[in-house]
């Protein structure tokens, strides 16, 4: 050390100086492993353990000050599609693009949190009430509904939304998630042939079938008629789509609509039908009948600025009175039943149209009653067709009568099939009947002459 003083020290010195930079390097990944512990690897959003840990920090704060605050659980519809039909790749990027999405809704200090596949938790501080929150929950059901762009083609899903409020809905992190996931299930409940159609997935088939279909101008509507049961005088008729096949048979909706309705078809299908049903109102009052016409409309269609703005366009093309329009809401399928851009919502009504209610009585039917701006609420025809032989039938048919009159709507039956269920609804003040005892479903040029020769329903 003596003879060579100046390496022996340079020596020491490099050696402190690696092991600083070790320990630099060292700390850095422990904390890059503890955030990577938290996150979401996928979206970058933090994951259940930091969700529950800031929700922990939320109560205790919460509970010193008295402030609330508010859980909102998001389960999204139709993802596994996205996977199967567009290939992991592009749900992975629809992933991501809605995480950011989320996160421009949300004020900087809540939480968006990514808590399995397809689920999110939001942590919104400040979010006082349910007002407050069904306000933030149509800004984020509007984001969630906005088209997605994945390698050229369009991506669109929906989701199943439900919130908690502190300390109102539960005192307790479990409690608040609790009861967030029971209200997001309450939509997802209806054990209905069509809701077990939409939770088996999309046949891309079907789709593509459809899409083909459309350009090849094969898809038919014809019209079924709406009876006042007083009088049995025709008021309206259904519009109803049908796939014309090579042989000329035609295919139900129920082959088909369940499955393009998850996709960006269905508002392609929904515009055709109500484009074909407004010129058939113009050829029954050239008839001399100022017929309406009722058009079904997926609940997911209600707050999509661009139904509500094609809508518009359709009906300044005509000089068809609005009112004579019914929009037949559908409460099946995604987010059937839950809150709606109300924004969206209002621009819809503003065009002067009438809401009906589709499937009165089926489980979503009833959370939808509480969202839309009705005019009518049409009794589901299963519940009608026990008319006369079925008790529970028959007490929830004339239930379902006393609460459309009781919130000012009229009220229509579906599947009425026999003179005895028409005298049943008549006694009962049914205001509307529609079923194979007044007339089958035909085209409207068809249904011009039985409304010329018609069979007297009222003798």
């Amino acid at each position: 050390m003596r003879e060579e003083p100046g390496r022996v020290v340079g020596a020491l010195m490099l050696v402190g100086i690696v092991s600083a930079a070790c320990g630099v390097a060292l700390d850095r990944r422990q904390r890059q492993a503890r955030s990577q512990a938290l996150r979401d690897p996928l979206t970058g959003l933090p994951n259940r353990v930091l969700l529950e840990d800031r929700i922990d920090q939320a109560l205790r704060i919460a509970q010193r000050s008295g402030d609330q605050f508010t859980l909102i659980v998001i389960d999204l519809d139709g993802f596994k599609d996205v996977n199967d039909v567009r290939g992991h790749s592009a749900g992975d990027t629809v992933l991501r693009s809605l995480s950011r999405r989320f996160e421009t809704v949300v004020r900087t200090s809540d939480t968006v949190a990514r808590v399995g596949g397809d689920e999110f938790v939001i942590l919104s501080l400040g979010t006082a009430d349910d007002d407050q929150a069904a306000a933030l929950v149509g800004r984020l059901r509007h984001a969630l509904r906005r088209p997605f762009r994945v390698e050229g083609s369009t991506v669109e899903i929906d989701g199943s939304i439900g919130w908690a409020v502190f300390p109102v809905d539960g005192a307790t992190s479990q409690e608040l998630l609790a009861r967030a996931d029971g209200q997001m299930y309450a939509t997802k409940r209806d054990t209905t042939d069509d809701a077990f159609l939409f939770r088996r997935g999309v046949d891309v088939g079907v789709v593509r079938d459809v899409e083909s279909a459309l350009q090849r101008n094969e898809l038919v509507v014809v019209y079924q008629p709406i009876l006042e049961l007083q009088t049995g005088e025709p008021r309206s008729a259904e519009a109803l789509v049908r796939r014309l096949l090579p042989d000329r048979t035609l295919l139900l909706p129920a082959d088909f609509v369940p499955h393009v309705e998850r996709t960006p078809l269905v508002r392609e299908l929904t515009f055709l039908v109500v484009a074909e049903a407004i010129r058939s109102t113009q050829l029954w009052s050239e008839a001399g009948s100022d017929l309406g016409v009722s058009v079904n409309v997926p609940y997911k269609l209600l707050d999509d600025p661009a139904f509500a703005e094609g809508l518009a366009a359709l009906l300044r093309s005509t000089d068809v009175e609005p009112g004579r329009l019914t929009l037949e809401v559908v409460p099946a399928g995604p987010g059937a039943g839950s809150e709606l851009d109300e924004g969206a919502l209002a621009r819809l009504s503003e065009l002067g149209v009438r809401f009906s209610l589709d499937d009165g009585g089926r489980a979503a039917s009833f959370a939808a009653l509480r969202v839309l701006p009705l005019h009518e609420l049409k009794i589901d025809a299963g519940f009608v067709h026990g008319l006369g032989t079925n008790d529970i039938d028959a007490a929830l048919v004339r239930g379902l009568i006393e609460i459309g009159h009781s919130l000012g709507l009229t009220v229509v039956a579906e599947g009425v099939e026999t003179r005895e269920a028409w005298n049943v609804l008549t006694a009962w003040g049914c205001d509307y009947a529609q079923g194979f005892y007044v007339a089958t479903p035909r085209p409207a040029d068809e249904l011009v002459d039985w409304l010329r020769t018609r069979w007297p329903a009222v003798a």
